[in-house]
């Protein structure tokens, strides 16, 4: 299968270990391209692939086959092609990607950051974004039972729970015109564990949240950092798509900081 990978290597290489960027659900590389000159431009070889059926990767028509498992495959197969030990970057479900890699083939990884990363343990099932992932029509259905008095649409409450109000609506409509839909099958295995509790994690792990996600909240990426037994790293005001946001610099800045550790 076609995998999509965007690579940018560095302008003057500073780090052995390259950066290997991972989308979460409906995503696809498109969305670290921001991020992919951030780090190149500090010294680090970087990479974004978009998972089969995201982006413009081959395997659209057959998403709803697909597992996590199929994710790791893919990511695996960008790993291998390196010629050295990368640390993995998840976001939002590329975190729950990340975790499950870590759990398997913990020895590929110099590190993994996990940013707005699906909780360990898998979404709980009766959480907002779990009942959305399940169901989505009683998803919408609790939100307006919760919100009598406001006229709320679906398309409203994913514009203030996703991306926290900060893009107009001109941007709204070219960043949705890049999403896809997801596989069911992954939305499912999102409410499972991804990793078995008795891994040995012998690499470094970093959890990075946003105060103004309103997906993966506070309370989730603290979960996520108990863990892995390690203190969670937060940034102010970005959305759960940390990497467009307007503000993107912070949630770049913070990774940047929390790559010190794989220099020991």
């Amino acid at each position: 299968m076609n995998i999509e990978i965007l690579e940018k290597k560095a302008y003057m290489k500073t780090h052995d270990a390259p950066l290997v960027f991972v989308h979460g659900a409906a995503g696809g590389a498109w969305y670290f391209e921001s991020f992919l000159e951030y780090f190149s431009s500090r010294g680090y070889d970087c990479y974004a692939l978009s998972l089969r059926g995201h982006g413009k990767s081959e395997g659209y028509d057959e998403i709803d086959q697909y597992g996590l498992d199929d994710y790791v495959l893919d990511v695996r197969h960008l790993i291998m092609m390196l010629k050295v030990k990368p640390v993995l970057i998840g976001h939002s479900m590329g975190g729950a990607i990340a975790q499950r890699y870590l759990s398997t083939y913990q020895d590929d990884l110099k590190g993994v950051i996990l940013l707005a990363s699906a909780e360990a343990g898998g979404i709980s099932e009766d959480s907002p974004l779990g009942l959305f992932f399940s169901d989505a029509r009683s998803f919408l259905r609790k939100q307006k039972e919760l919100h009598p008095h406001l006229d709320l649409t679906l398309e409203k409450i994913l514009n203030q729970t996703i991306f926290s109000n900060r893009f107009s609506e001109i941007e709204l409509k070219e960043i949705k015109s890049k999403l896809t839909k997801e596989s069911s099958k992954v939305k499912k295995d999102l409410l499972k564990p991804y990793m078995t509790g008795f891994e040995k994690i012998e690499i470094p792990v970093c959890v990075i949240g946003s105060l103004g996600d309103h997906i993966i909240t506070k309370e989730k990426t603290l979960i996520t950092a108990k863990a892995f037994h390690t203190r969670a790293v937060f940034i102010e005001e970005c959305c759960h798509f940390m990497t467009i946001d307007p503000q993107w610099e912070k949630a770049a800045e913070a990774i940047f900081r929390c790559l010190d550790k794989y220099k020991r």
